[in-house]
């Protein structure tokens, strides 16, 4: 009975751990992946077509709202605006504009605002629930920057989504 126990101590011990710890590991991970370059093990991390579908319903969500009280001209614009968008997604949406976006802010380096560049950004987990965490980001000066969306895919964890702050 007391190896029973101990047992069960201990593997309630390694769940707690994995729970807590976990998050922060995901996430350290993709950041050395994106500073590394490591292509390979982005891809292991990232769920690309998850991603896409949660930024470009992100982004018609936003041209909608933008043209929804406007004429014809203004919707015609806008589903125009979709589709690039929708294009643009998938082009920025690789393993090389994700370490961009972990490690300068933006997917290219010239869509980094000024003010931020030559800033790192800084790292820190939220927990939205017990399969999801936000990896929250914040420049030097203390400014908002990007959040990733991570959801759990067995015992790892895979980034699903990214949002600017601001479209929380």
């Amino acid at each position: 009975m007391k190896k029973f126990l101990a047992i069960l101590v201990l593997a309630a011990s390694l769940a707690g751990t994995w729970y807590f710890v976990s998050p922060w590991m995901a996430m350290r991970g993709i950041v050395n992946a994106a500073r590394d370059g490591d292509v390979a093990a982005l891809e292991q991390r990232i769920d690309f077509a998850r991603l896409r579908e949660d930024t470009g319903n992100q982004l018609q969500g936003a041209i909608a709202e933008r043209t929804q009280d406007g004429g014809l001209l203004e919707r015609v614009g806008g589903a125009v605006a979709g589709e690039i968008a929708g294009r643009l997604t998938d082009v920025a949406l690789t393993p090389r504009g994700i370490a961009n976006l972990v490690t300068v802010g933006a997917f290219t380096v010239p869509l980094v605002p000024e003010r931020f560049r030559g800033q790192e950004l800084e790292w820190d987990v939220e927990r939205t629930g017990f399969s999801t965490f936000d990896a929250v980001s914040t420049w030097e000066d203390g400014s908002a920057g990007p959040v990733l969306v991570f959801e759990r895919d067995g015992i790892d964890w895979d980034l699903v989504g990214v949002r600017m702050r601001g479209s929380r």
